[in-house]
């Protein structure tokens, strides 16, 4: 697999690439009136290419004590959306998600042997277990994952995943257009997450990841990590934790956060640093972590990257990086003091930054980033709106030079022949839960496209 195919292959499927047809495919529905009662009776008469189609019950009322362990590859679980558009409720409430035996960690597990296997349109809750790591979703060595569509909450994770060590388990996860949030068991704080992945290689893609309850909003160990055209904010300590693990231990094990909205609860109660790229297990994390194309705020002079890692590089291009008005000093844009990281490690050039942050690292060249003269008119960002308003009138008064806005083409990690590097930044988030494709105005500057009008100065 080369470096970051898995992000043209996750795109492919958001984009309705086909897959391989099965012959003689069969239709198994559940639900009232129909053959099967419980999902996990459809899945035990599943074949490769089959289709659960799963009905709402009366009421709006959750399945109860659903826990469905999956094995064979090319199954398709999708629910059939009900008069009102919602989703459909499945409830772990109950059910010990021990992994002991047969037992899944999860409500949808997809053991190894499953791939290709697709989860869409459920609404995922009250997954528990004495270790307190009971899921809504795993992934457990299982390749070509795709989860789409999906409200995972309430969970003492949201969604696990895992690999074996090797970079042939876990690859091509693909989480898409999903709601993921309040997950987390306060009797064991800071060690459950909205999401906690790992593996060969995961995508994220126009979700809205939110208010984990004791950890991370993102927590990742996989060896290739993809956040595009996301909302990630709220998180009880950082935004994202991605470190180490056996698979971190090869050259390239690198995270690329493309075009996403990240924002600090200012009333964080755990770590308030933003990204931590690097280690906390003693594992090598050999990679870089690019960040594009992001709109970052955070009132804290805790770190946006945390480096903890000697072969852990840093490098941002067009990020908007500010306080929330905060009007913060004293604030730091990367930080290496741990585990032999090296703050020369990281650079950066078009971005704007927050005035808290000058002086800027020798790394950030004055001539090519900005420090903002007054914070950037978001259009209502106490409602998650951090597209900028009035661009015209305003971003004069912001010290935006029209000439230094940014840069036209980002080079990020390079992709397969058939899709240029660019294709990580088509996009943009769109809420709820959604993508929009991202105009393109030549130079660009944060998460959003920039809608210039006939009048703007160029």
């Amino acid at each position: 697999m080369g470096k970051f195919s898995f992000v043209a292959t996750a795109l492919g499927a958001c984009l309705g690439w086909a897959g391989a047809a099965w012959a003689g495919a069969a239709t198994l529905e559940v639900g009232p009136g129909k053959h099967f009662q419980r999902i996990e009776d459809a899945n035990a008469q599943a074949r490769p290419g089959d289709v659960v189609m799963v009905y709402p019950l009366a009421d709006d009322q959750p399945y109860a004590r659903t826990a469905v362990s999956v094995t064979q590859k090319n199954v398709t679980f999708r629910a059939v959306v009900g008069p009102d558009k919602m989703r459909v409720k499945i409830s772990g409430s109950g059910f010990d998600y021990s992994g002991a035996g047969s037992v899944p960690r999860a409500i949808f597990q997809f053991n190894r042997g499953s791939d290709g296997c697709l989860l869409e349109g459920f609404d995922l809750a009250g997954a528990h277990n004495p270790s307190h790591n009971g899921a809504g979703l795993r992934i457990n060595q299982a390749n070509d994952v795709t989860v789409r569509n999906c409200e995972i909450h309430a969970n003492d994770m949201g969604i696990m995943s895992n690999g074996d060590g090797s970079l042939t388990a876990g690859a091509n996860q693909f989480i898409e257009r999903c709601l993921i949030h309040h997950n987390g068991d306060k009797e064991e704080p800071g060690q459950n997450h909205n999401l906690y992945l790992g593996g060969a290689s995961v995508t994220l893609f126009a979700c809205e990841v939110h208010s984990s309850l004791t950890g991370h909003n993102v927590k990742s160990r996989a060896h290739l990590t993809a956040v595009l055209a996301c909302y990630i904010h709220h998180s009880n300590n950082r935004e994202f934790d991605l470190v180490d693990a056996k698979e971190t231990d090869l050259p390239g094990s690198d995270a690329l956060l493309v075009g996403n909205v990240i924002v600090k609860d200012p009333a964080c109660a755990g770590n308030r640093g933003v990204i931590h790229f690097g280690q906390d297990g003693g594992n090598p994390h050999a990679g870089t972590l690019t960040l594009a194309n992001n709109t970052i705020v955070t009132p804290f002079i805790a770190p946006v990257v945390d480096l903890s890692a000697a072969e852990a590089h840093a490098r941002l291009l067009n990020n908007i990086v500010c306080d929330g008005a905060a009007g913060q000093q004293h604030m730091t844009l990367v930080e290496a003091r741990r585990a032999g990281a090296d703050l020369t490690h990281a650079s950066g050039t078009h971005n704007a930054f927050a005035a808290g942050f000058a002086p800027l690292a020798a790394g950030f060249a004055a001539e090519s980033n900005l420090i903002l003269t007054t914070p950037p008119p978001f259009t209502d960002p106490r409602r998650g709106d951090y597209h900028l308003a009035s661009k015209d009138r305003h971003l004069a008064g912001m010290g935006l030079p029209w000439d230094k806005l940014g840069i036209a083409a980002v080079a990020l990690p390079a992709g397969p022949a058939a899709r240029p590097n660019k294709f990580a930044l088509d996009w943009e988030y769109q809420a709820p839960a959604a993508a929009a494709a991202r105009a393109d105005h030549g130079t660009t500057l944060g998460a959003y496209a920039w809608k210039w009008s006939a009048t703007s100065p160029r």
